[in-house]
């Protein structure tokens, strides 16, 4: 398998076959501004391939200049699920991303916060998530968010070794503000940092 860069064609197609299944309306991003970060260098998106057949996919944010991006969507293919294509993904990708963003050591992702499943089956969909990025090397971080009503816990996935450490409430901060005009960020995002053993919320961004 191979991660190909993909064309705003070749992701219209999949968001309209693939994406608007894959994930819930409230986690989807219209398909404009989907395609207006990648026509203005905000974002990314590659195909994970078998030969010509699409096995999966991934877009992520890399705002300019920053030191870590943002995984905003992943999925395998329904019928290629459990063949180890989200592993191969993993396997691919830091050096992908290394080779065009040479400042970039790495890449946060928003996972879908356990506490807040609304039965067991999500609860149990949500554990799977989560081990499935520690299985592959992610790092689970103190930071929470909320974004439109979604509440995720954050991990990172350090591709040159820099330690966990080394990222901050500040990193995703910079992303959110890079990724959201002023009126959503305001309005939409909410940034904290989880005290640990308690979950206490210190609050930085406006929600």
């Amino acid at each position: 398998m191979e991660l190909k860069e993909l064309s705003s064609e070749q992701l219209t197609e999949i968001y309209d076959q693939y994406m608007v299944i894959d994930f819930p309306q409230d986690e989807l991003k219209p398909l404009k501004r989907i395609l207006y970060m990648l026509r203005t260098g905000l974002s990314c998106a590659y195909g994970i391939y078998e030969g010509r057949e699409l096995r999966g996919y991934a877009t992520f944010i890399v705002p300019d200049g920053l030191q870590y991006g943002l995984l905003d969507y992943l999925a395998v293919i329904r019928e290629y699920r459990g063949t180890g294509v989200g592993h191969v993904f993993f396997d691919l990708i830091g050096d992908t991303l290394a080779a065009r963003y040479p400042a970039l050591s790495g890449f946060f992702i928003e996972s879908e916060d356990i506490a807040y499943a609304a039965d067991e089956k999500e609860r149990r969909i949500r554990e799977k998530r989560i081990s499935f990025y520690e299985q592959n090397g992610c790092l689970h971080t103190s930071l929470g968010s909320r974004l439109f009503g979604v509440t995720y816990s954050i991990l990172l996935y350090d591709f040159r070794g820099v330690p966990d450490a080394a990222a901050s409430i500040g990193d995703v901060d910079d992303i959110y503000r890079a990724m959201f005009p002023e009126h959503h960020y305001e309005q939409n995002v909410d940034l904290w940092e989880i005290a640990e053993p308690e979950r206490i919320r210190e609050t930085v961004c406006p929600g």
